[in-house]
């Protein structure tokens, strides 16, 4: 017969959850994509710098100039809090006919679908950054990611957006802007946006993947839900957690990635509690991260493809 529920998790169960999590994390596309990082900050201050100016000829004996760095936007990421839970009802206690442990069992085999949900939810928040960035997801100026921005030490103008498809002449385009971008000041600021990104599946990535094959030997590869091609020259990410068939991006991945995912907590597992009205017992999981562009994002370029 059925005793007493145990007091409090068992630690092989919460060691079992932190190894799935952080197996979903080392796996998530996310970390391909974004600046994945971890932060002790609840809310966090962000700066972007456009360039610097000083640089120049001196005579001997003479001061050099000072450098001054161009102060770009300020803005301020907030984290949020997200998680789920994992309920273990009164009847499923009866039904395993187990004593002390059974609690910590039945959890041990929810914990996957759990973290996967979890990991799941993070994905789909952070691809908001693509799939919202010509609409509603926003730069520190204001402006939509992709779109038509202004530096704000010298209101000059960089243009990140397009409506170009995927293909041959998409490449053309993208190259042209990254060898003709200019910081703050006008000069040249050189990018190599050398990775694309695009639908699995959709027809800009088939786009994309014939003109990488057309152009070099092609390697495949995956990571967690992704594939992952290279022609030695450009590298196509395919997600499916991109939205538009058409749309496609691509960064320059040698420089800092503006578009943030940062946790202030990895999803972990509190401990249980039991609703005194049904004898349900529930685990908690939680995290806490936050996203977005939190600096210009002149390394990146993306296209709705129509």
């Amino acid at each position: 017969m059925i005793t007493d529920y145990p007091a409090h998790l068992d630690e092989k169960v919460k060691a079992s959850f932190n190894q799935f999590s952080e197996e979903a994390m080392d796996n998530s596309a996310i970390n391909v994509l974004f600046n994945v990082g971890t932060s002790n900050d609840y809310s966090k201050g962000y700066t972007s710098v456009e360039g610097g100016t000083g640089v120049d000829y001196f005579a001997e004996g003479a001061n050099l100039a000072d450098v001054n760095n161009e102060e770009g936007y300020n803005s301020v990421g907030v984290s949020a809090e997200f998680g789920g839970k994992i309920t273990v009802t009164k009847k499923e206690m009866l039904n395993a006919k187990d004593e002390t442990t059974l609690f910590n069992k039945i959890v041990d085999t929810k914990i996957p679908v759990l973290l996967s949900d979890m990991y799941n939810f993070v994905e789909l928040e952070s691809m908001k950054m693509l799939n919202d960035g010509f609409t509603t997801a926003l730069a520190p100026d204001g402006v939509e990611i992709f779109g038509l921005h202004t530096w704000n030490s010298t209101a000059a103008t960089f243009d990140n957006s397009s409506t170009t498809a995927a293909g041959e002449a998409a490449l053309a385009e993208l190259e042209e802007y990254a060898g003709a971008f200019t910081d703050a000041n006008g000069k040249p600021m050189p990018m190599s946006p050398k990775t694309l990104v695009a639908k699995k599946g959709g027809t800009a990535s088939v786009a994309f993947r014939k003109v990488l094959r057309d152009n070099g030997d092609m390697v495949a590869n995956t990571i967690g839900n992704v594939n992952i091609y290279n022609n030695g020259d450009y590298t196509l990410i395919e997600s499916p957690y991109i939205t538009s068939a058409t749309a496609w991006y691509a960064f320059d991945s040698r420089q800092e990635n503006p578009l943030i995912v940062d946790f202030i907590q990895t999803p972990m597992l509190e401990e249980r509690d039991t609703n005194s009205s049904n004898l349900t017992q529930t685990t908690p999981a939680s995290g806490s991260f936050r996203t977005g562009a939190f600096e210009m994002p002149i390394t990146w370029y993306g296209s709705t493809g129509v």
